[in-house]
């Protein structure tokens, strides 16, 4: 983190949108829902993230105190209406309604500081377990001599309890009743004392062995077991995945478990070590912020770790939030993924949240945009209240200049109050002279702080670990009015393969026209003497250079055959996509123009490279992608292309793509052989090999290569077989 951000996040204007955000976030959502009341609203009202109340009678609202100058405002004092328990207890739940707000429910359960608890936001907000309605509420009791006292007094229980304690951090309280031993209250208080982080399931479980021992009934809520067992799981999720992955992000059962589409990109291609590692990090933290590089793809880290809670956790309810212009993009992405996923706009999230509320997502991504999100107190306040128990989110690039929305961007992944949202304000908070958050200081120990929920690396962090390509596959769909010619192409050549290699013997002559048969089908493929080819390349190359996040700004398409480049060009430029074309056969003066313009000029984005001739050309474009339009038969060749764009060993996660005709001869050919250790064992098929002819057991495997990819190739395009009861 840079000196320039920890400048930012003093400034006073910073301060004051921190101030603001805080201030302002329940009273403006209150307004929304009150403004929200007169138009229809779905069924599914209730806050669902608590359990519903069940009806009760009414009883008598509690008087004002006798002094109003005991709130300090006389207006607020006489205008807020307070329902009390129905058996008329102190100890219980309160209905408070103060003026422009929704009710809230106040439940005083013991005098003990943080036993409290109201469902406004408020309160999920503070720091010490306080609100605007527990400030209203225990004036009132304390005004009334009989009530004060009983407050005083506690509930007078003869059983002892053991509640969430909320704040910044939450944590079992010990409520020791009045038939309470001693040594067990003093047994409790140590044990439940300790640092929440050390306080699971057999700290809580020694006493309730100790009470059962001397007989005495201690009751555990709910909500405690739901807090550990939060926990519990969370420590079950990376006991499970360590045993799963044995190896960890490199590993290739990780790799093979799980199959992203390239997040923007459409593209197939593997998820490097450090994106998995990610995906990891998200599903063992449960709630987290992934805001690493760009060039890391933190969009495609959090659907791998979507896909590996739903595999392996039996997650279903997903929903993303994001905005408008970037649902395309997820839209993509999870175009493969089934069913589960919903998608909705992050601009509408304030609007839509009792919708999205009554879906009862279990995983929430937020794919924030740089509109201030956190600061926009209707849109923070709906998301604070989604019921989600995972939750990923996903900040701008330049997240740490906007230091404001930090305190409530942790509200919302360390929902649970884990300990994230504590050491945040603890490390980080700036005071005012009243002691309230008025920003936030030194950030560049900010990923310490929060080191069990945020993610957040450098390029430079990470550079010895990143490749020099990034490689995908896109396929792109074969026009009806070829499949006929392709099929009869395919068939043809699969005879003559057939005939020779059960000969056991080719004459170089027919192996000449057995050449001349393989590289007519390579030829219509890559859109050689196929117009509706080369459209349909041509189009997904457009896609290519706009859908993603970011337009692409340079992008190298390779191609085997000149034709088939002159095509797209025309393709592309009818779409208004300014693209020139290097060909060996051009003259020199026209070849050096077309490589000055895509040099120099930023309206010139494509640069369309024939093999032929074209060894010794050094291009060096840091920026530009690599495309490869057609699919060499020799993979080195695919190297070689890429070092005439970028110097080897200097580049680093460059996107390379290749564009492959669906379930064709050349989608095939990259099925069987791209695997291999070994390259084929010649390049008699490639545009610039130097061999004219394939001689001995060499000519007997490319016979057998080729056989394997067209047997490959008809099962691409045989119909799927009915499934059997």
């Amino acid at each position: 983190m840079t000196g320039k951000a920890a400048n930012a996040v003093k400034a006073t204007e910073t301060a004051k949108e921190v101030r603001t955000a805080r201030a302002s976030i329940v009273t403006k959502s209150a307004q929304a829902a009150k403004a929200a009341k007169t138009r229809p609203q779905p069924q599914a009202q209730a806050e669902p993230a608590r359990k519903p109340r069940a009806p009760r009678k009414r009883a008598a609202a509690v008087a004002p105190p006798p002094a109003a100058t005991a709130l300090g405002d006389t207006a607020v004092a006489v205008a807020v209406a307070i329902e009390a328990p129905a058996d008329g207890a102190v100890f219980g739940a309160y209905e408070v309604r103060m003026p422009d707000e929704e009710p809230a429910t106040v439940s005083l359960r013991d005098a003990t500081p943080g036993s409290a608890h109201c469902s406004c936001l408020d309160f999920m907000l503070s720091e010490d377990a306080d609100c605007p309605h527990l400030q209203v509420l225990l004036p009132r009791l304390q005004a009334d001599p009989a009530r004060a006292q009983a407050l005083a007094q506690g509930p007078q229980r003869p059983g002892s309890r053991v509640v969430l304690g909320h704040g910044a951090r939450r944590r079992p309280l010990w409520l020791p009743g009045t038939d309470c031993p001693q040594a067990l209250d003093v047994l409790a208080r140590k044990a439940l004392q300790a640092e929440p982080a050390a306080i699971d399931e057999p700290v809580l479980a020694s006493v309730l062995r100790a009470a059962r021992d001397v007989g005495h009934d201690v009751q555990v809520e709910d909500e405690v077991w739901e807090q550990l067992a939060i926990v519990r799981d969370m420590r079950a999720r990376v006991q499970r995945l360590e045993a799963l992955f044995e190896q960890g992000p490199a590993g290739a059962e990780l790799q093979g478990a799980i199959a992203v589409t390239g997040a923007g990109t459409g593209e197939d291609g593997p998820l490097l070590p450090l994106q998995l590692e990610g995906a990891l990090f998200a599903v063992c933290a449960g709630r987290s912020i992934l805001a690493d590089a760009a060039a890391l793809q933190p969009m495609r880290q959090a659907l791998a770790a979507a896909l590996l809670w739903r595999r392996h956790f039996g997650l279903e309810r997903v929903l993303v939030l994001a905005p408008a212009s970037r649902l395309p993009l997820w839209q993509r992405a999870l175009s493969e993924q089934g069913q589960g996923f919903t998608l909705s706009a992050l601009e509408n999230v304030a609007q839509d949240g009792p919708r999205l509320r009554a879906a009862e997502p279990e995983l929430v991504i937020v794919h924030e945009d740089d509109s201030g999100l956190w600061i926009d107190p209707e849109r923070a306040a709906a998301l604070l209240r989604l019921p989600a128990a995972f939750a990923i989110v996903l900040p701008e690039a330049d997240w740490l200049q906007r230091a404001a929305e930090l305190p409530l961007r942790v509200a919302f992944v360390d929902a649970h109050r884990l300990g994230g949202y504590a050491s945040l304000l603890q490390a980080h908070g700036k005071r005012d002279e009243d002691g309230a958050l008025c920003g936030l200081h030194d950030l560049d120990g900010l990923r310490q702080t929060l080191a069990a929920l945020l993610l957040a690396r450098t390029l430079d962090e990470v550079r010895s670990q990143l490749p020099e390509r990034v490689e995908a596959v896109r396929r792109v769909p074969m026009p009806e009015s070829v499949q006929r010619e392709h099929e009869a192409r395919c068939t043809a050549l699969a005879a003559t393969v057939a005939r020779w290699r059960e000969v056991g013997w080719l004459p170089d002559g027919q192996q000449r026209r057995l050449v001349a048969q393989v590289q007519a089908l390579r030829r219509l493929c890559a859109g050689a003497g196929a117009p509706a080819v080369a459209a349909a390349k041509a189009q997904a190359l457009r896609r290519l250079l706009d859908e993603g996040e970011a337009p692409v700004a340079k992008a190298v398409v390779f191609s085997q055959w000149p034709p088939a480049l002159q095509a797209v060009q025309a393709a592309l430029t009818a779409d208004g996509v300014d693209a020139v074309r290097w060909c060996s056969d051009d003259a020199a003066p026209l070849r050096e123009a077309a490589l000055q313009r895509f040099r120099d000029e930023r309206g010139c984005r494509v640069l369309l490279l024939a093999d032929p001739g074209s060894s010794a050309l050094e291009l060096r474009v840091p920026q530009a992608q690599v495309v490869h339009l057609d699919r060499p038969w020799n993979p080195r060749v695919l190297s070689r292309r890429f070092g005439r764009v970028h110097r080897r060993g200097k580049a680093q996660l460059v996107p390379v793509v290749q564009l492959l005709l669906q379930h064709s001869f050349e989608d095939a050919s990259l099925q069987v052989l791209a695997g291999r250790r070994e390259p084929p064992v010649t390049e008699v098929l490639d545009a610039l090999s130097e061999e004219g002819f394939a001689q001995g057991a060499a000519c007997t495997q490319w016979l057998a290569d080729l056989h394997a990819v067209l047997q490959c190739g008809r099962s691409l395009q045989a119909p799927a077989a009915p499934a059997h009861s």
